[in-house]
């Protein structure tokens, strides 16, 4: 078998047939035209397809020229956009992670780099891993009001993994193409899935309900962003899709850019039956802000009960105050406290927040390290590792920078630097 960073290397190089997608005035103008980060057309653009769906489209295709294992397909590209300075390819491995598959939507430079990410260099890592493998912890049903979403079908505690799965599609994220050449393109990634995983995909919600451009919708409805060699992708993982959106989450996510992978934890007690959430938007900003994006983005109004309340913003505005205070560091007599920093943490519990615990436990752990208390400057910063690990991954400088806090306590900065 070839090496793939080797196969990659080589599509930059492969002769390619003219563009041909044919247009035809069928329909009117898609309501995804309006997105900015969906398409490049003008808004007085009224073609669209007249074919059906995944009928042959005339996309531009690479030669077979060569054998392409472990890739599945011959590599579909567009002509040079400039733009981007590069061509798109869709690039699908459909017996990646065991079989389950993957489509990307790329460029050839970022292809070579997706080819040495441990992802597709460790072949058996995912199962070793217990990714794309059952929880059986929840089942997807419909919830009034909400569509589908996931119920808990046993009590879960803080920590349990609901989900991890690898992604079916990640397509970089342009506004070269039009929509309806991006529709074609992103059409063929999601046609050379496996069966199970394409019909996973082409089950999930839609913002809009438009058939000509349905890919593009589902993404719209269910995407999640990831960064991978410098460029942003979007990327939809179906399973984690049916979760639904909440202000105060009882779940939380992080994804694995080296391992392409999507994984939520339970972030406090779930009861069997009790719908799992996750948060859609930063539950730290004020109601109005969030009800906006959300309106934006996902096109619904948050009725939850944090946006009902008048006092959450209030509670919002102290937790700015608190978290300002306990940042001050200009003189030993500073403001800052151990009470104010269990303060913190009991208003981030109150507002279900336990999701995002990083900053209230590191300014906690701060806080007892200034007043000398080893104990619970370590039991403080090990929670807000926790805490990182499940929202932002162990790879990251913020965890790594609490695993030199513990390593050194006495040697930290902020050892001893306040007053009790």
């Amino acid at each position: 078998m070839r090496n793939l960073s080797a196969i990659l290397a080589h599509v930059a190089s492969v002769d390619l047939v003219p563009w041909t997608l044919q247009r035809q005035p069928c329909w009117q103008e898609s309501p995804l035209y309006n997105l900015a980060f969906q398409t490049s057309l003008d808004a007085s653009q009224t073609y669209a397809f007249c074919a059906e769906f995944f009928s042959p489209l005339g996309q531009v295709q690479a030669k077979p020229r060569d054998i392409y294992e472990p890739l599945t397909h011959n590599p579909v590209c567009t002509p040079h956009l400039s733009g981007i300075d590069d061509t798109l390819c869709v690039y699908t491995h459909a017996t990646f992670a065991g079989g389950r598959g993957i489509s990307i939507v790329t460029t050839p430079r970022l292809a070579r780099q997706f080819a040495v990410l441990p992802a597709f260099l460790e072949q058996s890592i995912h199962a070793a891993r217990n990714i794309n493998t059952p929880t059986n912890v929840y089942r997807a049903t419909e919830i009034p009001g909400k569509g589908i979403g996931m119920l808990a079908t046993r009590p879960l505690a803080f920590g349990d993994v609901v989900t991890s799965h690898t992604p079916a599609l990640i397509a970089y994220l342009e506004a070269e193409l039009s929509t309806l050449d991006r529709e074609t393109l992103w059409r063929t990634a999601i046609s050379q899935l496996p069966p199970t995983l394409q019909e996973n995909f082409l089950s999930l919600a839609t913002v809009y309900g438009d058939e000509r451009v349905r890919v593009q919708d589902i993404v719209k409805a269910n995407t999640f962003q990831i960064l991978l060699g410098g460029a942003n992708h979007l990327a939809v993982w179906p399973e984690t899709s049916r979760l639904n959106h909440a202000c105060a989450p009882n779940a939380q996510y992080v994804v694995d850019a080296d391992m392409l992978t999507h994984t939520v934890r339970v972030t406090r007690p779930i009861a069997e039956g009790e719908e799992i959430t996750i948060s859609y938007t930063s539950p730290l900003e004020e109601t109005d802000v969030r009800r906006q994006h959300l309106q934006q983005g996902f096109h619904f109004m948050c009725t939850c009960k944090r946006c009902a309340d008048p006092r959450s913003d209030v509670t919002l505005e102290r937790i700015r105050i608190l978290e300002k205070k306990l940042n001050d560091w200009s003189s030993a007599s500073s403001s800052g406290s151990v009470d104010m920093a269990e303060e913190l943490l009991s208003l981030y519990r109150r507002e279900g927040l336990e999701g995002f615990m990083d900053m209230p436990y590191g300014f906690a752990a701060l806080a007892y390290s200034a007043v000398g208390d080893r104990q619970k400057a370590l039991s403080y910063a090990e929670n807000a590792q926790e805490a990182i690990q499940m929202k932002d991954g162990v790879w990251t400088e913020n965890w790594k920078m609490w695993e030199g806090f513990k390593g050194d306590l006495e040697g930290h900065w902020s050892w001893r630097r306040r007053r009790e």
